[in-house]
């Protein structure tokens, strides 16, 4: 694997994860559970209703739901891309308005921007928050096609909701934001407002390969913005996401940290052993391996580590989560409370393929496991994989610059 150069440009062009994907930071089910609850935005496209929103929100989801102020229902993937980091849910709630794709003219480089969506859930308004900027690229990072950048701010929660144009037209959906902490560490300046959004027009092709219907408009007036937000905040939704199948709460009664005690009797035993929770999940995130941790620049505090990924599971893996230890470790703990701290990490790799990916730790992290994996099957785009959150983790791994043997058994 080949390591950073000494350039900005040579950096990203070998480091995967210059992105953070701006899902909301996951939040505890209940009390005893392993598994995490997460958020994203999305919108409706039809009164069917048809809702558009990130892959990357509802990927391995056992349990989704979609909330519009006091109505929520449960919500179905109908059509899911993991390549072009897009989905749509199916749900039975009523969306009072619905969006259309601006079909004309064509986008502009600096042209005004309206992003829309409900970030840090728990923290911000949950009737959604707005945003505004410009067109500032019209690619995306290492000159994408698929994307546009801009500089309307977004926050974890942002992702799958709209970026609309001054008239209210989707010009894309918002899916990602520069790791502004890792590129400060390699240039000593931090990077402000460099967003990224699926365009419109990748979202028409995913749209139209599906058969789905949507609605297209020209962009011919320019509306005030307190207009364009109040036709957001009518076809936006908040999308919940449980990859555990654990029921999300009511809204209000969702809790950031467990419990010192669980709500919950202990079950009676039968003296029968117990059965293992998808085993099969669990192996798949122990073929997730870390091969080398390297500290590619000694002093920094927090640590910024390179972790070199190989994914040998059948299925492309979007996301890990990573538990670090301080002390010497033969074997990866099974309890994550033995960890000293984790992080989830973007990496994007299909099933046989290596990359690099790069994180913030403490000074003190010596080994390091992966916990869990996102996985989405190869070339299946139309529902969601079974989850593999909470499953075993491999072996640990040495943070020193040399290659570090395969995982213990």
């Amino acid at each position: 694997m080949k390591r950073p150069t000494g350039t900005l440009a040579g950096w990203l062009a070998t480091t995967t994860p210059a992105l953070l994907l701006c899902t909301a930071v996951s939040m505890p089910a209940r009390a005893e559970a392993t598994s995490t609850v997460r958020s994203g935005s999305g919108f409706a496209i039809s009164r069917a209703t048809n809702i558009v929103t990130n892959a990357h929100v509802v990927a391995q989801c056992k349990s989704l739901r979609v909330l519009l102020g006091t109505q929520q229902a449960s919500a179905r993937v109908l059509a899911m891309d993991a390549d072009a980091d897009l989905a749509v849910l199916q749900t039975s709630l009523s969306v009072p308005k619905t969006m259309a794709m601006r079909s004309s003219p064509a986008l502009r480089l600096g042209e005004s921007v309206i992003a829309f969506g409900f970030p840090l859930t728990g923290a911000l308004s949950q009737g959604g928050n707005l945003t505004t900027g410009n067109v500032s690229a019209l690619a995306g990072l290492r000159d994408d096609p698929r994307y546009i950048q801009v500089t309307a701010p977004v926050q974890p929660g942002n992702s799958g909701g709209p970026l609309l144009d001054g008239g209210g037209n989707v010009i894309g959906v918002i899916t990602a934001k520069l790791d502004a902490l890792a590129i400060a560490k390699r240039t000593g300046d931090v990077p402000q407002n460099v967003n990224f959004a699926v365009r419109a027009d990748v979202l028409e092709g995913f749209l139209q390969a599906h058969k789905i219907p949507y609605d297209v408009a020209v962009m011919d007036q320019q509306l005030p913005v307190a207009d364009v937000a109040e036709m957001a905040k009518q076809a936006s939704v908040r999308i919940e996401c449980s990859p555990s199948g654990v029921p999300i709460s009511q809204p209000g009664t969702v809790r950031v940290s467990p419990q010192l005690e669980s709500p919950f009797p202990p079950p009676e035993t039968s003296g029968r052993p117990p059965v293992t929770s998808d085993a099969a999940q669990d192996q798949m995130v122990q073929q997730v391996e870390l091969t080398a941790v390297r500290t590619p620049y000694p002093g920094t505090a927090p640590a910024l580590r390179e972790l070199e990924v190989t994914n040998r599971a059948p299925y492309s893996v979007l996301q890990i989560t990573i538990g670090w230890l301080e002390g010497s470790a033969q074997q990866c703990p099974a309890s994550r409370s033995v960890y000293r701290g984790t992080r989830e990490l973007f990496v994007s790799l299909k099933s046989g393929q290596s990359g690099t990916t790069m994180g913030e730790f403490s000074e003190q992290a010596k080994y390091f496991c992966v916990l869990a994996a996102q996985f989405l099957p190869p070339g299946r785009h139309d529902e969601p994989s079974t989850s593999a959150q909470g499953a075993g983790a491999a072996s640990p791994q040495d943070s020193s610059d040399a290659n570090v043997s395969a995982p213990t058994r």
